[in-house]
């Protein structure tokens, strides 16, 4: 497996341990650095001073749901490139997710095949 040099990615999950583990999964096996927050509202506050070049989005989230919390950050200028996993324990609108390019990824996740999607999408 083949990584990008070093990357932000923003992780937006409300499971507190899962937002734990993909934050240690990343740090441990890439050279990439992330950082998670619990609720979109966080995630928008964030963005303010960083520009991530990778989004890992809860799609149950309290506050908006992933669909909803990619819409919005793509919607700020310098974030209009940035790729998107979605995670999803439920079944989300496929045609949405399509239309809008987004990798989903089901929950429960293999942690192999979800660095191989960072991976490839951090590179190209």
């Amino acid at each position: 497996m083949y990584f990008a040099p070093d990357k932000l990615i923003l992780i937006v999950e409300d499971d507190v341990d899962i937002g734990y583990l993909l934050v240690q999964i990343i740090h441990q096996q890439t050279p990439h650095r992330a950082i998670h927050h619990i609720n979109a509202g966080d995630a928008i506050k964030a963005v303010t001073t960083l520009t991530p070049h990778l989004f890992i989005l809860d799609y149950s989230l309290p506050d908006m749901n992933g669909l909803e919390l990619h819409d919005w950050l793509r919607s700020i200028d310098r974030l209009k490139h940035i790729r998107t996993i979605l995670l999803s324990a439920r079944n989300p609108p496929l045609d949405e997710i399509q239309k809008r390019g987004i990798l989903l990824i089901r929950k429960p996740f293999a942690v192999t095949k979800l660095l191989t999607h960072i991976d490839n999408l951090l590179v190209h």
